[in-house]
């Protein structure tokens, strides 16, 4: 009887010990998760400050489902920012920026007239001119340094028969000294209109990206500035480049 006993009293010890030990691995474990879940409240406070000051994912292109409209968005908000008389106060800065971009790449760009020349003419930029052959997207054009650049933008719509053809044979019969005609599109593919005609392909993913990169340290008005992020945000998630900017 004493040993039945003692067996017993020995088993239990041994539950008292495990229940003993069960318990303090659940303080532990409840002491542990109450770090962490102190750790993701302060984390969770931080994430709502950002978003009351920064407001990270806000982006008026997305607000408004513009970020792919080709005429609207794109050609409407380049347009703007060529145009040294435009709104956004800035002068030549994303002209220049352009037109610097283009004389670096050579070949008929290398006409591209000098930065100090761009900065002294007077310029107009247009979109969407009705002209014979179609309509050009964007149209810099400046009489006193006898420049003509026209902007064909392609961002999902394909080419139309014959229409850079079309637009090359409208530029010819122009008084320029430096006639420019662009492709414009998201990879900067070629024109499979175009035929053996000369002209400029320039990319939203390097180019575009690239001249307002560029440009952004000098952008003065904070607005303007920040409608320069957010459209690099559209143009990047465009390219299947995600938002970085």
């Amino acid at each position: 009887m004493v040993e039945v006993r003692e067996v017993a009293q020995f088993f239990q010890r041994y539950r008292d010990f495990t229940r003993k030990r069960s318990e303090l691995r659940f303080r532990r474990f409840v002491q542990g998760f109450g770090h962490i879940r102190t750790a993701i409240d302060a984390l969770e406070r931080l994430a709502r400050q950002r978003e009351l000051e920064c407001a990270p994912r806000f982006n008026v292109f997305r607000v408004l489902c513009v970020e792919r409209a080709e005429v609207r968005t794109h050609s409407a908000f380049l347009a703007e920012l060529l145009d040294p008389a435009a709104t956004h106060g800035q002068r030549h800065l994303f002209l220049r920026v352009l037109l610097e971009r283009c004389r670096a790449l050579g070949g008929d760009a290398s006409r591209f007239p000098e930065p100090a020349d761009v900065e002294s003419a007077s310029w107009m930029v247009t979109r969407e001119r009705l002209v014979q052959g179609g309509k050009l997207d964007i149209v810099v054009e400046s009489p006193r340094l006898r420049f003509l650049m026209v902007i064909e933008n392609k961002i999902g719509a394909s080419d139309q028969p014959e229409q850079l053809p079309r637009y090359h044979a409208w530029l010819q019969r122009q008084e320029a000294d430096c006639r420019v005609l662009v492709y414009l599109t998201p990879d900067g593919r070629e024109s499979p209109s175009a035929g053996g005609l000369k002209y400029l392909r320039l990319s939203y993913t390097e180019d575009v990206t690239a001249c307002l990169r560029s440009a952004l340290p000098a952008i003065e008005a904070p607005r303007v500035r920040d409608s320069v992020r957010q459209y690099l945000e559209i143009v990047h998630a465009l390219c299947g480049k995600g938002d970085q900017i």
